[in-house]
Order: C-alpha cells, then structure tokens, then sequence
C-alpha cells in the first residue's frame, strides 16, 4: 500500500506539472461547481420562473458538458495515430464541435434576454450579499478563463483550449446575471430589466462570437512531423483516469510523464 500511495503521488505531480494535462483535470474538477450553480439558478427560477433563469441554466449545464465531452474526446484521441497526425485533427474538430454548442447556447440565452429588454419581463430580486458573491465568483471566472484560454494556446492542445474558452464564454454570460442581481437593490424594477435585457443581449452576443470562433477556427495543419505529443507535451498512455485524471494501471517505475518513444 505505502508504494501505491507513493505511486499515486508521483503521478499526480506529473499530472500537475503537465500544463495540458493539468488543464484537462481542473475541467473535470470544475464540473461538480457548475452542477452546484445550475441547482441554485433551479431553485431560483422555481421561485421566480423566467425565460431568463431558464436560458442561464441551460448555458451553466451545458458549459459542465461540454468539459466532460472534452475530456472524454480527449481520451478517446489516443486510439488514433499520432505520426500522422490523426491523433492532433481529431481534437481540433472537438474544439470546433465545443464552438458550435457555446455559440447554439449563447444564441438561445440572447432570445431569452430580449422579454426583459421590450418589458415583458422582470429580473429576479437579490439579497445584497448574495449579489457580492455572484459579482466576485463572475470576475474570478472570467480572469482564470482568459488566462487559462491565452495559455491553452500556446500549448498547441485544442481541447484544453476549448475547455478555457468554455469558461469565458460561461463568465460573460454570468456578467448578465450578475448585473442583474447588483441592480436588483440599485435601481427600479424597470429600469434593472431593460438594463438586463440590453447587457443580455449584447453579452450573450459576446459569447455567441466566442462560440464562432471556436467553430470556424482554421488550425495550423498536422502532417505527423510536430504534433504536442511528439513535442513531450504528453506521453503515448496520458489518459486521464475515471477519477478526475488519476489513473494507477502504471507501476511506481512507469510513474511520471511516460514520454512517447
């Protein structure tokens, strides 16, 4: 047991110091976080149904599957040649495929925002604090996820990319609402829904941009010769495990960042 122990350390900080690997960890590790917020916006809109609530909900569950589709697709990618090049194209298309759902959602979220912007519809009030939370949870958001997007990038892997992406494109949305609640003790009813509406709209559009992006972004081509794999970015067998990306099929010699010969 103390090597195995010892193994599992080992691996995870290989894990941790595999910038594309570790991305891909924290994605699944984030997912729990989304369900949480998507059943506090439930119960809000329980309490207050709206077109609005309900869009934001969507987006929150569908950003969470997307991180598990990325994962999983970037599993599935090592069943596929890497001297070709086959192993790289095949994330690059989940990256777009990531694209194409953010920009759908964000789409819907926009059509969901325009009953407040005509006043047909009303934001939902907030306690003071609650609104504090939900500000300082969006900025948090929105600062890793860029980060996290800028650096995904230049590591070359495209679904890491798409999974930070993901985030920006969840904190700009989560601007919205976060407006929505610091309004909701600031200004009158009328005025908060038609601001929310506008910024819902707009930012909605942001993300649906974003979104395009991701779908039409033209990757540089694979021909075999450089690939992230063969860059020693990642090793032949750095599949994440069924927990969060540990995986102890490896003994303690094999531990570590198994780099493809």
């Amino acid at each position: 047991m103390p090597a195995r122990r010892q193994a599992a350390v080992r691996y995870a900080v290989a894990v941790w110091r595999d910038r594309p690997r570790r991305g891909l960890v924290l994605a699944v590790l984030s997912v729990p976080g989304s369900l949480v917020m998507a059943g506090w916006k439930v119960v809000l809109f329980c309490a207050a149904p709206s077109l609005f609530l309900a869009a934001t909900v969507v987006f929150t569950l569908g950003v969470a599957a997307a991180k598990v589709w990325a994962v999983r697709r970037h599993r599935r990618s090592f069943a596929f040649d890497v001297a070709n090049g086959e192993r790289m194209r095949f994330r690059q298309a989940g990256h777009r495929w990531i694209g194409g759902a953010v920009t759908a959602m964000s789409v819907v979220f926009v059509g969901c925002s325009v009953p407040m912007l005509v006043g047909r519809a009303h934001p939902v009030h907030y306690d003071q604090w609650v609104a504090i939370v939900i500000a300082a949870a969006t900025f948090a958001e929105l600062g890793v996820g860029v980060w996290g997007a800028v650096t995904a990038r230049k590591d070359g892997e495209p679904l890491v990319e798409a999974t930070k992406l993901v985030n920006v494109a969840a904190a700009v949305v989560l601007l919205v609402l976060t407006q929505s609640a610091l309004l909701s003790f600031a200004a009158s009813a009328e005025d908060a829904a038609s601001t929310t509406g506008a910024s819902g709209v707009f930012l909605g559009g942001v993300a649906a941009v974003i979104g395009l992006a991701m779908a039409l972004r033209r990757f540089p081509v694979v021909t075999g010769a450089v690939s992230v794999d063969q860059a020693g970015l990642e090793g032949e067998r750095h599949e994440l495990g069924p927990v969060a990306g540990v995986d102890l099929r490896h003994g303690p010699v094999h531990v570590g960042l198994d780099r493809e010969r």
